[in-house]
């Protein structure tokens, strides 16, 4: 299966870094900020999915994000409908209908969803954390294409670096 709901609980039981507030984040782990070099959104948009890729690759194949579809009515639903290609609808409506109304995170395992999930983000849509637990590590998606990357050592700080250098991110 490529998407699962996982519990609230379950999720707590995963090696991740997990926190309620973005200030709670910056405020108990070390974080590099991420920030394309380039200007043009093409540019971006290859940097973060390129980033992104990598760290779904090295973590077995496998994210986990959350993803508050309970906070999209009808119209939002729409809304996100109407921005993203056909490809990327069938998509984000897997991700709508994975679980329950009130499945918050969800257990990816398929490299198609990461184009929409990153496009949700960059073009501040619908913002995702992504949480990778080989290691640990939480993307948390932000506005002006500044993503901090929080990790919890310095081994991942050097290895998340090194990514982030190669994909025009630092």
């Amino acid at each position: 299966m490529n998407i699962k709901a996982i519990s609230k609980d379950e999720f707590y039981n995963k090696n991740v870094i997990y926190f309620n507030n973005i200030l709670d984040g910056f405020n108990n782990y070390d974080y590099i900020q991420l920030s394309p070099k380039g200007t043009s959104y093409e540019e971006v948009e290859k940097s973060y999915l390129g980033f992104i890729e990598e760290l779904f690759y090295l973590n077995n194949n496998k994210v986990i994000i959350d993803f508050y579809k309970n906070k999209l009515d009808e119209n939002g639903i729409k809304f996100i409908e109407n921005r993203v290609s056909n490809e990327d609808k069938k998509l984000f409506n897997s991700l709508i209908n994975c679980g329950n109304k009130d499945s918050i995170f969800f257990e990816i395992r398929d490299d198609s969803y990461i184009n929409l999930l990153t496009m949700l983000n960059l073009k501040e849509i619908f913002f995702i954390s992504f949480y990778f637990d080989k290691i640990k590590s939480t993307l948390w998606g932000n506005y002006n294409y500044a993503f901090p990357l929080f990790y919890d050592n310095k081994e991942s700080e050097e290895k998340y670096k090194k990514i982030a250098e190669q994909h025009g991110l630092l």
